[in-house]
């Protein structure tokens, strides 16, 4: 499928005429909405307002990538502007430099259903916006089917579909169920993860601690919310094992499943990480901030 598949003249605004990127963004919104992308505006604008780091690629003085996976989404809406001037990323610091302006902006929008596209489109506007001429025939555009027909646009491909063993971590830093648990949480302290996949000498996954799991043996531990904890011998607490405290509900995936797929399912589950097996056997890590980083980050 080609990148241009996805273009429509009614989407693209030149000149966009605002002069901070917020208002950029919204005014692209607003052609999704008159296009009938965008069904619940108000719900989608209190989601930019929440200025996420990650809802954001910036190419360093050529262009923003604006993006949100969201229920506001009807469908997968793209839409460009492209300003006469640079606009500044926060005009407040007043440092009007390279790295912090550009005219070109570009927002992505896609409802959760449709994240194996909204991924292959981000992808695909990452890597081709690292061309500076590409940048410069579409800032050179002077009406939206100019701009929707350049020849270098057509040209743009949308990546197959991965699969999870494109993205995953190998062979990923795992624990056993009966290591101390001080042990394994001064690992996933030193190694700065937010989980370990627990298993068995044969590899076999049998459970996941994480931050969550960590959080609420302390609590058990400690009066933080006020009331009074049973009381526990330090032999006790020393000799906790990972199997006292690690969950055994752990959403696995093969690693053959598609990208789309997973990642959906990450989505709807609110999930930040999953075990990647085959046969039952670790054998990989995926989590959002691997698809963020290999798909959407510079």
């Amino acid at each position: 499928m080609k990148l241009t598949e996805l273009l429509r003249a009614d989407r693209v605004l030149i000149p966009l005429e605002q002069r901070t990127l917020p208002d950029a963004i919204w005014a692209l919104v607003e052609t999704l909405v008159a296009s009938g992308v965008v069904g619940e505006p108000e719900s989608l604008r209190a989601r930019i307002a929440e200025a996420r780091g990650e809802d954001l690629v910036v190419q360093s003085g050529r262009a923003y990538i604006a993006h949100y996976r969201t229920e506001s989404a009807q469908d997968l809406g793209i839409a460009i502007g492209v300003a006469a001037e640079g606009i500044a990323r926060d005009v407040s610091e007043g440092e009007q430099n390279e790295a912090q302006c550009a005219r070109l902006v570009i927002l992505v929008l896609a409802p959760p259903r449709m994240a194996g596209r909204y991924l292959q489109t981000l992808g695909a506007f990452t890597r081709v916006l690292t061309r500076q001429v590409v940048v410069d025939h579409i800032l050179a555009a002077r009406t939206a089917a100019e701009l929707i027909s350049l020849q270098m646009l057509h040209e743009i491909d949308l990546a197959p579909q991965l699969s999870v063993r494109e993205l995953m971590t190998e062979s990923p830093r795992s624990t056993r169920a009966d290591t101390l648990l001080r042990d394994a949480a001064r690992d996933m302290v030193r190694s700065g993860i937010g989980a370990l996949p627990v298993i068995e000498a044969d590899g076999l996954l049998v459970g996941m601690l994480s931050e969550r799991e960590l959080m609420r043996h302390m609590l058990s531990l400690a009066s933080i919310n006020g009331s009074t904890p049973r009381p526990q011998s330090g032999v006790e607490r020393a000799r906790r094992t990972v199997r006292d405290v690690m969950t055994r509900q752990v959403l696995c995936v093969s690693p053959d499943q598609p990208l789309s797929e997973v990642a959906s399912l990450m989505t709807n589950k609110d999930v930040d990480r999953v075990p990647v097996v085959q046969e039952g056997r670790l054998v990989g890590f995926l989590t959002r901030g691997d698809i963020v980083r290999k798909l959407i980050g510079s």
